[in-house]
């Protein structure tokens, strides 16, 4: 599901950016940066409280997806509403029509919510792979094509909205479970006496992960958003191919074995395990690879290569930290969750403003590398030490037992970056085509990185073996069955 659903996406954002360019872009990125803030006050951490529910009852769900459809439309109507503030606020007038349209997003997500939850409590990631991989493939074609046919703008909302249609007719076929006109008070508040922690924790973690997106337009446009956003968002998808298959099934897993604390502890290591193998090398590759990749994009992307280096190494603090949230979660602490990310989104969000103030009058590309470098610092001195303070009070899970899991991939990541810096001081790709360049490092790059992981880490040379015979047995032609049989 988010191998397919995220190389769409890589492949489509690469050929919209360099058909629209930095403001359209930066105009899209804007709006839906204020849609996934609008989105967490419609979940309301009832995803969250549905999947760790140990007592699951029917009605649970009913009331669930009535409150949702309710907040919603409120959302919707409240996003039509703020939309001229909004666009003014970030100085694009086209954002309010823009922001409109998009409102309808919410209501299309709303009728997700509930079905989204219960497949994945029940680990129905098939399902959710087929809806996930067509509708980005449909959005993604329908936006290609409204670009080349001088849509602008409208083809990115256009993109989304197809999308998230597409999406939701997919689930409503494929789930087993349909709402009914039903709403108990008492499930009502079951599920809110969990969930609103989990919404304080939600909105807390916004902030500290979206707050550089947030305020980037504020502060500095819609040019400067739309460069920075696209680097933002080649780190985002390598990160969440790699982190979000294990992140999706963490809380289930975790919330089944809060009352062992050892088996706790097993569990959280081997997701960090599985997880930091492939993100730490795949990131650090795509920071030495930066330059060539945004040049494919297009020359007035460039101002964002060096951001990406920056963002690729914020990206493996996101990975080391993603499982601290299911873990609070599944053992019952939302409320410890929400003051923590809180706590963390104030460091966060003052630290864009401060960076914004000080690079006031800079250049474009001074700006965005300054908010990338204070994002990587941010996350390699602050968030990734206190996440993992907070796993071993927990779990007994030792920071030392981390280092030793990301020594190998640390250590292939940096051989990597260092045979592309090799291969730029040699001027061997000075002089040709950016996609042929990009080829060559990234090939070089990537099988460096994958053959010091398998000579240096017998738990990878494991991982590897399983995934071919898993592969394999997946794809070999079935053998006829015996007669009778």
């Amino acid at each position: 599901m988010n191998w397919g659903q995220r190389a769409l996406g890589a492949i489509f954002t690469v050929v919209l950016a360099a058909l629209l360019g930095p403001h359209d872009f930066g105009v899209v990125a804007i709006a839906m940066v204020y849609i996934a803030l609008a989105h967490v006050f419609l979940e309301q951490g009832f995803s969250t409280a549905l999947i760790q529910r140990e007592d699951l009852e029917p009605d649970h769900l009913h009331s669930a997806f009535w409150l949702n459809i309710v907040s919603c439309i409120a959302l919707a109507g409240f996003t039509v509403a703020l939309s001229g503030w909004w666009a003014e606020v970030n100085g694009a007038p086209v954002l309010r029509d823009v922001l409109s349209v998009l409102s309808l997003v919410l209501v299309i997500e709303g009728l997700n919510i509930v079905q989204q939850a219960y497949l994945q409590r029940h680990a129905e990631f098939k399902k959710l792979a087929i809806r996930t991989n067509v509708a980005a493939l449909i959005g993604g074609v329908l936006g290609v094509a409204l670009a080349l046919g001088g849509a602008g703008v409208w083809s990115l909302v256009a993109q989304q909205l197809a999308g998230d249609l597409t999406a939701l007719v997919l689930i409503w076929i494929l789930s087993p479970w349909k709402p009914r006109l039903r709403f108990s008070r008492r499930h009502a508040r079951d599920l809110i006496g969990f969930s609103a922690n989990v919404f304080l924790a939600n909105l807390g973690g916004f902030v500290n992960r979206r707050s550089d997106a947030l305020l980037v337009g504020v502060f500095f446009g819609p040019v400067v958003a739309g460069i920075y956003r696209l680097a933002d968002r080649f780190s985002d998808l390598l990160f969440e191919v790699t982190t979000r298959p294990v992140g999706m099934i963490a809380l289930p897993l975790f919330s089944r074995l809060q009352r062992d604390r050892e088996d706790l502890r097993a569990a959280v290591e081997t997701c960090l395990r599985v997880t930091l193998i492939p993100a730490i090398p795949a990131l650090l590759v795509l920071a030495a690879c930066s330059d060539f990749l945004l040049a494919v994009v297009g020359p007035e992307w460039a101002a964002g290569a060096d951001a990406l280096k920056f963002l690729a190494v914020a990206a493996i603090g996101k990975a080391v930290i993603s499982f601290t949230g299911p873990l609070l979660f599944a053992v019952g602490r939302p409320a410890f969750r929400a003051v923590m990310l809180w706590l963390l989104g104030a460091a966060s969000a003052g630290t864009v403003v401060a960076v914004a103030s000080l690079l006031e009058s800079a250049s474009d590309g001074r700006q965005i590398f300054g908010v990338a470098l204070s994002r990587a610092l941010l996350f390699v001195l602050v968030f990734v030490p206190v996440n993992l303070v907070i796993i071993d009070r927990l779990t007994g899970f030792r920071p030392r037992a981390f280092a030793a899991i990301a020594a190998a991939p640390t250590v292939a990541g940096a051989a990597a970056i260092a045979v592309v810096v090799a291969l730029r001081e040699a001027t061997a790709v000075e002089t040709i085509p950016p996609i042929a360049g990009l080829a060559i490092a990234g090939v070089l790059a990537g099988g460096t990185a994958a053959g010091l992981l398998l000579l240096l880490d017998a738990r990878f040379r494991e991982y590897a073996r399983r995934l071919r015979r898993a592969l394999v047995s997946t794809y070999r032609p079935s053998a006829p069955s015996a007669p009778g049989r």
